[in-house]
């Protein structure tokens, strides 16, 4: 692995980090949007600090250093993305109540079904329109084998 390997790494899970957070605080309206952005934050303080990391001149081994880098980003990702979810259960938790007090008003008698509509056309019509439609398929043409012509005999 290479330094441009790990700089892109460092770009592309913390960007995704940042748009899940986006896409929760849109798709969540009861979510705190304050503790979202905060998370946004700490993933944009993460990026910088790694991308620091990054470019420190290492003394010793270079693949331990970096090895352990990696593990870092995502251990350090993964703790992130346990807050997003802990913000977003916390959004959820504050719309449950709603919901059970709309429950017990959803058990009234089932509502009777509409008789279905009836088709313009019946559909022993239809089937010989289908037929009409595909056309027959014809057995294929027979080439002539390519034997040798016999000469006539006189």
């Amino acid at each position: 692995m290479n330094l441009r390997d790990i700089k892109k790494d460092i770009d592309y899970v913390l960007s995704a980090f940042i748009e899940d957070c986006t896409v929760c605080a849109a798709v969540n309206p009861k979510s705190d949007d304050k503790v979202i952005a905060d998370l946004m934050e700490d993933a944009v303080d993460l990026y910088n600090e790694l991308r620091d990391k990054v470019t420190v001149k290492v003394e010793g081994s270079k693949k331990a250093y970096f090895n352990n880098l990696r593990k870092e980003i995502l251990e350090r990702t993964d703790a992130l993305y346990t807050k997003l979810s802990e913000a977003v259960a916390k959004g959820n938790k504050a719309e449950e109540p709603k919901a059970e007090k709309k429950a017990p008003a959803a058990k009234k008698a089932p509502a009777k079904k509409a008789p279905a509509k009836k088709a313009a056309a019946p559909k022993e019509e239809a089937a010989p329109a289908e037929e009409k439609k595909a056309p027959a398929k014809k057995a294929a043409a027979k080439k002539p084998s390519a034997k040798k012509a016999e000469p006539k005999a006189e």
